[in-house]
């Protein structure tokens, strides 16, 4: 037996082994040849393509590919003995021109384009080992349909695009509904994700019963050791025997802001690890970002996961597009998000440790309204080269949906796992093919004004959980109720909205539409704000005149946006329909009607400051 063979056998034993010391990696699962080469044969044919690429898997040390040609034909050959021999030939082929930005949308190169790549070598070095997506099934979106209803097929398509952009982890929020049906629906697609060597998990609440979710512990049993104990050993075991998964990522508390009683809480933390430790699942809870629950014994309750066994992983979870390291971020009573930034540094060699942050927020935020944050692209890339450099283990990231332009952010997040893109922000518009320049543009503009200026609280909107507890409010901000008394701040609003406006850049260059149509419809919303504000001072019939012109302008962007782009008509996004989340209309409702910027225009004339008026939110279904 040759030295490499001793290398090589060796490289297989380490890539086994615990990822961190003393914390065991998730089950061993790899992709099947078999089924990647189906997925290859279907992406061919979509590209009229058939027949034009092969490809070989060679068990040899590396994760490197090498394109190989012959009578006009491209063969892959992947040199690997790793779980990450996939996502290496993904890599290939998204070297010669196969991009996948969206579930449903491919793009292909020409027999010529990819002739060129002859010859060529290219290794793959994932930043993280772990890396994926928390699909919201709490929000109203396609995934809730795909997985939990009656559209499997959005489930598949949703498999695929992980295994084609190298992820390797995705998860979602069960909700209310019979445990038998979870089976049922989640089977098909669970398997599928194995087969393409992507591990599985459910979020489930442990007396979490916020938003329709799953849980565990009924509310009667929550304030009883023996009860709770007993719950949780039926239904977490019910569970575990019937659903393929990796791990579990587990919510605590009774809602984000309510804590359950400390103690038992660690208890339950401790007895789900031990139940799931038996059939080698292994368990994560997610750390909240809410500011506002304290004890004297064990301080923040969010971090009450430091005193569990460490069997025990954690989420460390932020919210919206702020970054770890960004100095300001109002959200949830927090000035930034430093605290959870070092409270994962303090945890990540004593527990699992996978990074939870967002692409879409949805209530109020962005793409409900709907609002185009690049901004995402530059607090996701910063965070994953700090998790990098500082080895977190992986990271999941928390979605509401691909429709609206959000693809965009969701996609560059599964490109910046590669090292060899350098975490570049913009590396998803360069392979569209955009002029960087432009797009660099808009990255400053909305950096500046959006996050430095705070502008962001401004053009977003305040819901009505802002309005019953302004005391946790979602992010920090002045009600409108409040706003129209205080003439200094109206006019320092307005300085800034106008000064903003000067440097808006243009969008005449962007090539790609969908993403122009949403950021011509977001400095829109600059200019509606303005004029609400200056309703607020003077001329009030002839400013919110000005501002409804500005909204029909981006009504009408907005209705030719959606029969344009829309691309899951069967989960009904744009419409009012009855599903299983605690909102009875899809996420893009609410953004296909400018609801928001409506109601804000008619709160100022009306002076109607109730948080009843033109509500869209069932309070009862949202908190219970």
């Amino acid at each position: 037996m040759g030295p490499l063979r001793y290398l090589a056998i060796l490289y297989f034993i380490f890539t086994y082994q615990d990822s961190v010391y003393g914390i065991e990696n998730l089950r061993a699962i790899s992709a099947g040849e078999d089924v990647v080469s189906r997925d290859l044969n279907q992406i061919l044919r979509k590209a009229d393509l058939t027949g034009a690429v092969s490809f070989e898997h060679v068990f040899e040390y590396g994760d490197y590919a090498r394109i190989s040609c012959r009578n006009q034909k491209i063969n892959i050959k992947v040199y690997s003995l790793s779980k990450e021999w996939s996502p290496t030939f993904y890599y290939a082929l998204q070297k010669l021109g196969f991009l996948f930005p969206h579930p449903r949308w491919q793009i292909s190169p020409t027999r010529e384009d990819m002739l060129k790549k002859c010859g060529k070598k290219y290794s793959w070095r994932p930043a993280l080992e772990y890396r994926g997506f928390h699909f919201h099934t709490q929000h109203p979106n396609e995934w809730v349909h795909g997985f939990l209803q009656d559209k499997p097929d959005i489930a598949s398509d949703t498999i695929r695009w992980l295994a084609r952009n190298q992820q390797n982890v995705f998860d979602l929020t069960l909700l209310r509904m019979p445990s038998e049906t979870i089976f049922k629906k989640l089977k098909e697609p669970f398997k599928l994700a194995k087969s393409f060597g992507i591990h599985t998990g459910v979020t489930v609440g442990m007396a979490f019963h916020q938003q329709n979710a799953y849980k565990l512990v009924s509310i009667i049993g929550s304030l009883s050791d023996d009860i709770s104990r007993r719950e949780i050993s039926r239904n977490l075991t019910l569970l575990l025997d019937n659903i393929d998964l990796s791990y579990i990522n587990v919510e605590s508390g009774s809602s984000e802001f309510t804590p359950v009683n400390y103690d038992r809480t660690l208890s339950w933390l401790n007895q789900i690890a031990k139940i799931a430790k038996k059939r080698n699942i292994k368990v994560l809870t997610k750390v909240h970002i809410s500011s506002n629950q304290k004890n004297k014994k064990y301080g923040n309750y969010n971090y009450l996961p430091s005193y569990a066994s460490p069997e025990v992983g954690i989420l460390p979870h932020t919210v919206f597009y702020y970054s770890l390291n960004d100095k300001k971020a109002p959200m949830y009573g927090n000035k930034n998000f430093h605290d959870m930034r070092d409270f994962m540094l303090k945890e990540k060699s004593k527990r699992r440790t996978w990074y939870y942050p967002e692409t879409s927020y949805f209530i109020a935020m962005d793409i409900g309204l709907p609002l185009y944050f690049t901004e995402y692209l530059r607090a996701r890339s910063e965070d994953m080269k700090f998790i990098h450099e500082n080895g977190i283990e992986g990271q999941l990231n928390f979605t509401t949906g691909h429709e609206l332009g959000y693809w965009l952010f969701d996609w560059s997040v599964a490109l910046y796992n590669n090292l060899d893109y350098k975490f570049d922000p913009m590396i998803g518009l360069k392979l569209l093919g955009e002029d960087l320049k432009v797009m660099k543009s808009h990255l400053a503009f909305q950096k500046k004004h959006f996050t430095d200026e705070q502008l962001v609280s401004v053009i977003t909107f305040q819901n009505f959980g802002d309005e019953i507890f302004p005391a946790h409010a979602i992010h920090s901000r002045i009600l409108i109720k409040n706003l129209v008394e205080d003439k200094n701040e109206i006019e320092h609003q307005i300085y800034k909205l106008a000064r903003a406006l000067e440097e808006v850049p243009s969008t005449e260059k962007i090539l790609n539409q969908e993403i122009k149509s949403l950021l011509d419809i977001t400095y829109l919303r600059v200019q509606h704000a303005l004029y609400v504000r200056k309703a607020m001072l003077s001329k009030k019939e002839e400013n919110l005149r000005l501002a409804s012109q500005t909204r029909e302008k981006a009504q009408t962007i907005m209705d030719q946006f959606v029969e344009k782009y829309e691309r899951y008509p069967d989960a009904k996004i744009f419409s009012k329909h009855k599903n299983l989340s605690a909102y009875q209309w899809g996420y893009g409702y609410t953004a296909r009607n400018l609801h928001h910027w409506e109601r804000e225009e008619m709160k100022v004339k009306d002076q109607e400051f109730s948080m009843f008026f033109m509500n869209v939110y069932d309070p009862i279904d949202i908190v219970f």
